[in-house]
């Protein structure tokens, strides 16, 4: 298993990813997005830095008789170089076991610490979501904090607007966000 960077081969898994409804729970995608977006994506990872970006995604790529094969990514976003701290995100595409993901992890916190320098990595994790709060307590990060209505969602319909603030339309993740961080 290793990381790297983000392939225009790797659009296809993109574009799943990213326009799977269920995975924005914890992100701030909204509308789908369109493989001309991400492909500009990709693109645009490879010729600015985290420093630029402010986020950087990594593939996280196995070998499946003896063939690479990418399973899904691993981020750092929200970076903040000024606090030396940023927000860990894991996206895949299909249930995998946890060293998987314990070795993507540690790859990417190793990578966060000697060359990022930097000192504090977070993830949220929906309250409800207990496989990937065991997983990050046993990797070191500790529970900080519960985000009590922290996500919004909007759904659209033909005869309401989600131009108001009040919109009806708007409604509330019924779940708590717990925060995890490495220390």
């Amino acid at each position: 298993m290793k990381l790297r960077a983000p392939e225009l081969s790797d659009l296809d898994l993109l574009f799943e990813l990213e326009n799977d409804r269920e995975q924005w729970l914890t992100s701030n995608t909204v509308p789908p997005l369109s493989r001309a977006a991400l492909k500009q994506f990709i693109v645009r990872s490879a010729q600015y830095d985290i420093f630029a970006l402010r986020q950087q995604r990594f593939v996280i790529e196995v070998t499946d008789e003896g063939k690479p094969s990418a399973i899904g990514f691993i981020d750092l976003t929200d970076f903040s170089p000024e606090h030396h701290r940023a927000e860990v995100g894991i996206l895949l595409c299909r249930p995998i076991v946890v060293r998987v993901w314990r070795k993507a992890l540690q790859i990417l916190v190793t990578y966060a610490h000697e060359v990022l320098t930097l000192r504090g990595l977070y993830a949220f994790v929906p309250a409800d979501n207990v496989p990937p709060a065991v997983f990050f307590r046993s990797e070191g990060f500790v529970e900080v904090g519960t985000l009590s209505d922290w996500f919004f969602f909007a759904e659209i319909t033909a005869t309401h607007s989600c131009s108001r603030k009040n919109s009806p339309d708007f409604f509330v993740c019924n779940e708590e966000m717990r925060i995890f961080a490495l220390r």
